[in-house]
């Protein structure tokens, strides 16, 4: 089985901003040892944070400056991008991580410049299969999920008990929907989330306890939906944001997980918890490469 230690060099630098790309670098340096500096901003940062409490990170200047080769995401901003540009300048090692199953084109260009790296890792069957058709000419390597493993696992052992038929908990995975060409907030998430308030009837709750959890993405503020709390907390018993900083611990209290094309309702599946798209009608199809996930718009 591949590991990460194969396709790189030492010593090794490591950038990440988004939380996607983090979550599986993070779970892969966990079991690997070698030599390596690493800077993490954003989202990133309090991923790294806890994993590697006690391993600061350090300037992006120092770290490249220090590595021969570079592991990075692929996220929606600029930084990562911009970082694999300087290191290529410096003839460092590029190696690019995919997290995901959509725009893998747009996150290697910006301004009609596309610039590919060395190498590109992916997690999943279906990913490698997409990434080797778009980019014919760069190795594609894939990896074990860890991260998804790791998570899915946990949710198991940290769950009290079996998810409920009738539900009574409905844990919303929120995540930001941007437009593909501009990368902007468009508000979307907030209608797939009064679509679901607004099916209530076509899900099978319990009739004396309905509770839902709504789990903002990292890169969100956690008042970002206080509006949708206020707006539909008389629609159930309780309607909490999660401040929780894991997601297995999210994923254990929930009887259905819900949300749009976030790599959370994949953990959720793997954790043997019924998953359910949100998207609604008229919406683009789920971007999410599995049948077993539900789709209220279908019901």
């Amino acid at each position: 089985m591949n590991k990460l230690e194969d396709f790189i060099t030492s010593p090794l630098g490591v950038y990440c901003h988004d939380a996607g790309s983090a979550n599986l670098i993070v779970a892969w340096l966990q079991d690997c040892e070698i030599d390596l500096s690493v800077c993490m901003e954003g989202p990133a940062l309090l991923i790294w944070k806890r994993y590697f409490p006690d391993i600061n990170t350090s300037p992006i200047e120092e770290v490249l400056k220090n590595s021969t080769s570079l592991l990075s995401g692929t996220g929606w901003g600029d930084s990562e991008y911009l970082v694999r540009l300087e290191a290529k300048k410096r003839s460092i090692k590029n190696i690019a991580v995919i997290d995901h199953w959509t725009n893998y084109e747009e996150r290697f260009s910006r301004n009609d410049n596309e610039e590919l790296p060395d190498l590109i890792l992916v997690s999943d069957k279906y990913a490698s299969l997409k990434a080797k058709t778009l980019f014919p000419l760069i190795p594609i390597i894939q990896l074990p999920n860890t991260y998804l493993e790791q998570e899915a696992k946990l949710a198991k052992l940290v769950r009290t008990r079996d998810c409920r038929s009738l539900i009574e908990n409905i844990l919303i995975i929120a995540e930001p929907i941007r437009d593909k060409s501009s990368g902007k907030n468009q508000g979307f998430e907030f209608a797939a989330i009064e679509f679901l308030m607004n099916n209530f009837d076509k899900i099978n709750l319990s009739n004396k306890l309905a509770k839902i959890k709504l789990r903002p993405h990292p890169s969100e503020s956690l008042n970002k939906y206080d509006f949708i709390q206020k707006k539909y907390d008389h629609l159930v018993t309780e309607f909490t944001i999660s401040k929780n900083s894991s997601l297995h611990d999210d994923l254990a209290w929930a009887d259905l997980v819900v949300g749009m094309n976030s790599f959370a309702l994949v953990v959720a599946l793997s954790a043997k918890i019924p998953t359910m798209s949100i998207l609604p009608p008229g919406s683009n199809e789920s971007i999410l490469p599995y049948e077993e996930i539900i789709h209220l718009r279908d019901l």
